[in-house]
């Protein structure tokens, strides 16, 4: 609607009645547009979103695929219809450290039917691949496919260099330590290193080893976490083939409990002291966090060997020894005792010599 005002000057009127279509126009084009519904998306375009993750580990002579299941679709809808994975592979030859006929299509070579009624938002899947066969190249991807039917992109590629996996280490020996497990092997023909794994009882050995990268030497120092509990061991050997590191199978399972065996220092500072009832012992006080007590041992002068009088560890830091002979001369010597279950025992202190009253 435009309106119109006369004015003398020419023109005057054609701009107001310009100026009000050009306003008209966007609410007019609204009201034009009222009602109109944008056309469908195909059920085709919504998939679930590119696996971006696969990884490929060799372990114990053979090859575990892993991945993690998407959350989501393309247009960033929830992914609920996800009903299987499809494993793709393509392979060539090892000439060198090269891939001769690497490249060519992928296959589907392993299909994983999924439960319709379990969550897999963000589950980490695995497959394993044996009976790969020697001097071969192998680049896998992983395909996730919904219920209706429809697949995502491949996921990243991988490729595995592959060769005949060395031979278990033999003569692995463990020796236990305070918080630590030294162990020891025989070397491996062929290996270019070696993988160290470590369990408790009842469990199962976790899918990375102790090391980062593969181990050089034939020996590995294991600093654990506590002393008295139980660790089971076994020692893989790596053949490095191209650029993959192909592990064989484990050395059977070696068992070991790392123990405290270092006892507390000797106490120090003894002094005797003779009184009417007997003689009396004093000491400083030992700096270890686990000590469990003191032994007091003694012994008359001229005798060979020392007699124990605590019948237990005494966590005191003073002793009165009152089965005395009177005027008859002794000697004291005092010993620190930690908590363990071993329950080590320091060498003796330096040892005091008293005489005591008639």
């Amino acid at each position: 609607m435009a309106f119109e005002i006369w004015n003398p000057k020419s023109g005057s009127k054609a701009r107001i009645i310009a100026f009000s279509l050009i306003l008209a126009m966007p609410l007019m084009m609204g009201v034009a547009g009222c009602g109109r519904k944008s056309s469908p998306v195909p059920w085709e375009s919504i998939v679930p979103r590119r696996v971006v993750d696969l990884v490929a580990v060799p372990r114990e002579g053979h090859l575990l695929l892993g991945w993690t299941a998407p959350k989501e679709n393309t247009d960033k809808s929830p992914l609920t219809d996800l009903a299987e994975f499809q494993i793709l592979r393509s392979e060539g030859v090892l000439v060198a450290d090269e891939c001769k006929g690497c490249g060519e299509k992928p296959k589907a070579v392993y299909e994983m039917k999924l439960d319709s009624k379990e969550d897999l938002t963000d589950k980490k899947m695995s497959v394993p691949f044996e009976n790969l066969e020697p001097r071969r190249v192998y680049v896998f991807q992983v395909v996730s496919i919904n219920r209706r039917g429809y697949p995502s992109a491949p996921s990243n590629p991988v490729t595995v260099y592959w060769d005949h996996p060395p031979p278990a280490p033999e003569r692995v020996r463990a020796d236990p330590g305070d918080k630590r497990v030294d162990l020891h092997w025989e070397p491996v023909e062929g290996a270019t290193g070696y993988n160290i794994y470590r369990k408790r009882e009842g469990e199962e050995f976790p899918l990375r080893p102790l090391n980062r990268t593969p181990f050089r030497e034939i020996e590995y120092i294991d600093l654990t976490e506590k002393n008295e509990m139980k660790y089971i061991y076994s020692v893989r050997a790596v053949k490095e083939v191209a650029k993959t590191d192909v592990e064989g199978t484990g050395s059977p399972d070696l068992p070991v409990t790392p123990a405290k065996l270092i006892p507390p220092g000797s106490p120090t500072g003894i002094v005797a002291i003779p009184l009417k009832d007997g003689i009396e012992l004093n000491w400083k006080r030992n700096p270890e966090a686990d000590l469990l007590g003191y032994n007091v041992y003694r012994r008359k002068v001229g005798e060979k060997e020392f007699e124990k009088l605590t019948p237990s560890p005494s966590a005191r830091l003073t002793y009165l020894d009152s089965t005395i002979e009177p005027g008859r001369e002794y000697e004291y010597a005092v010993t620190a005792v930690d908590d363990s279950p071993r329950r080590n025992e320091s060498p003796r202190s330096e040892e005091v010599r008293i005489k005591a009253l008639d």
